[in-house]
């Protein structure tokens, strides 16, 4: 556990008190990093990064506000709970970080107040995973409604209903991509996608998806935010009511063009068929890293 990592303490006097303000043993409050102890933080799962122990019992958790954002991005929601000689900081997911999935540090702004005196605190954890990426935010994905914010597809048609419920652990479970009908003939087809979390880069990758109930001809492939850069088309027909598995390995030339785009890259769905019901619904997919360099 570390003390007082990287941060500064301050302490303002309500009355004529004398405090120590240093993060020792003897300080009125010491900030514990202990976020290499802490746990993924995930949707609805917050995890502790922080201890506050109060050496004089001067504070209630109510007399304690902590703000935290993530370094170079979004603010995380806080929590402190604990009695009167440690408190325990945790941090969640929030509409800030819906685009965060990684290892990122996190800084913290600590106030303490009570009727005889104010601290207020900075300090920043170590490394602490984050897995906050939200396939429903507004900003993951596109469709031709008017709510999906995501860059690509630059000129979507069709529909992601429950866009939000792809890569859920429940298996019931699942978002609906659904071409344009045949009568709006300047909009036949479908084309809808999603942003994607980072990857690694420098490597060989794979592409996972889970469907079923395909009509019509599906293809997936990637391109990044600019739209000038996309892999092969991948057909992702067939399945029927049973869920459909299917591993996509990508030649040279995609992986040095996934490579390049890394944290910039989009998932798209597309068919040229334009016939009612043409749909196929998805319950997951995953763009991973398989080796160090490309083939």
């Amino acid at each position: 556990m570390l003390f007082g990592t990287g941060g500064s303490t301050q302490i303002t006097s309500n009355r004529d008190v004398t405090v120590n303000t240093g993060d020792g043993e003897d300080a009125v409050l010491r900030f514990v990093d202990v976020s290499g102890n802490a746990g993924t933080v995930d949707s609805g799962s917050p995890s502790v990064v922080y201890e506050i122990q109060d050496n004089l019992g001067a504070f209630e958790s109510d007399d304690i506000e902590v703000e935290a954002r993530v370094v170079g991005g979004g603010a995380l929601d806080t929590t402190v709970t604990g009695g009167t000689e440690t408190f325990d900081v945790a941090v969640s997911c929030s509409d800030d970080t819906s685009e965060l999935s990684g290892s990122y540090t996190v800084e913290l702004e600590f106030t303490a107040s009570n009727p005889d005196f104010t601290i207020t605190a900075t300090r920043t954890t170590g490394l602490v995973d984050i897995d906050c990426y939200d396939f429903g935010s507004s900003n993951n994905y596109r469709d031709s409604g008017d709510v999906g914010t995501a860059a690509q597809p630059a000129n979507p048609k069709g529909a992601l209903e429950s866009p939000g419920s792809v890569n859920d652990s429940d298996e019931d479970t699942f978002a609906t991509a659904v071409a344009a009908q045949r009568s709006k003939s300047d909009k036949k087809g479908g084309r809808v996608g999603y942003a994607l979390p980072s990857v690694e880069p420098g490597g060989t990758y794979q592409l996972n998806i889970s469907y079923k109930n395909t009509n019509g001809s599906w293809n997936v492939y990637l391109k990044n935010k600019a739209g000038d850069e996309w892999t092969q088309k991948f057909s992702i027909n067939g399945g029927g009511p049973d869920v459909q598995s299917k591993t996509i390995n990508f030649n040279n030339t995609d992986n040095v063009k996934i490579s390049n785009n890394s944290d910039n890259l989009y998932l798209i769905f597309e068919t040229t068929s334009n016939g009612n019901g043409v749909s196929v619904d998805i319950y997951s997919f995953e763009l991973s890293r398989t080796g160090t360099k490309a083939n």
